[in-house]
């Protein structure tokens, strides 16, 4: 019975871990606003419901410390890679903010991010928080956890392998990270190019007027007044982010199974 118990707390010990990559590296449950005591609280109550249930191992797990740590390390890389694939989401909708704010003049305010501890442009802050607040809207934390769920079925514990065509496709996302930024940012940016090429015609025609002291002013109220009137084309964009998210997710799993077509 107490060897039993010793494995049992093994197993824990190895579930904990792969929690703890997720929560702390994906976006929303890995926050700064959240407190540490509530992580450790989710990590370690999910991890303690889904012990029992991970299905048998065909071989028991190592009693040396150093072949313990290296299954460990396997286990908080699994969460800390999906984490990442999430928080590529995050990242187009800062480059979409930061487009947006370069173009409508906020460039030259920022405010402090309290979830990411950096200076962010004030567009770049909004763009976040929506999708943020989207996102326990649609439950996507509750997501995130029983995607990591369902890897003990397809990732046994000390089964981590990353499959050589798992950094390719990784590398497409942080391109398309760039296209999705630009997507997010097209209505303020189009409405603003038009805006600019409309003063530079203004000051050909009439010299007299000050276009720093007018245009400035103007697109600052044309950016509020588009970002406005497109946060329901902006929800759309980033509930097809968040599906591509999850799709992203899969990937990533079959790639550390090294079984592609899971």
């Amino acid at each position: 019975m107490q060897i039993f118990e010793v494995e049992v707390f093994k197993v824990f010990v190895l579930v904990l871990v792969r929690f703890s990559g997720l929560v702390v590296s994906a976006p929303v449950l890995g926050s700064r606003n959240l407190p540490v005591m509530a992580k450790v609280g989710i990590a370690g109550f999910s991890a303690l419901l889904v012990t029992f249930h991970v299905p048998a191992l065909q071989q028991g797990l190592p009693n040396d410390f150093l072949a313990f740590a290296w299954l460990a390390a396997g286990e908080v890389l699994i969460g800390l890679m999906m984490g990442f694939v999430m928080t590529l989401v995050f990242a187009a909708i800062q480059v979409g903010g930061q487009m947006v704010d370069m173009l409508s003049g906020f460039a030259l305010v920022n405010v402090f991010n309290p979830a990411m501890e950096t200076q962010v442009p004030v567009f770049g802050f909004f763009y976040y928080i929506i999708a943020g607040l989207y996102l326990l809207v649609i439950n996507g934390h509750h997501l995130m956890i029983r995607h990591l769920v369902a890897t003990f079925d397809k990732i046994p514990l000390g089964g981590f392998m990353a499959r050589p065509d798992l950094f390719y496709d990784v590398s497409t996302w942080g391109s398309a990270m760039f296209f999705d930024g630009l997507l997010i940012a097209a209505p303020v940016a189009g409405v603003l190019l038009l805006a600019y090429v409309t003063m530079g015609l203004m000051g050909r025609v009439v010299p007299q007027i000050h276009l720093f002291v007018v245009g400035f002013p103007l697109t600052i109220g044309m950016a509020l007044l588009v970002t406005g009137l497109s946060l329901g084309i902006y929800l759309n964009v980033i509930d097809g982010m968040f599906e591509r998210m999850f799709g992203g997710v899969r990937v990533v799993v079959a790639g550390m199974s090294g079984n592609r077509t899971l």
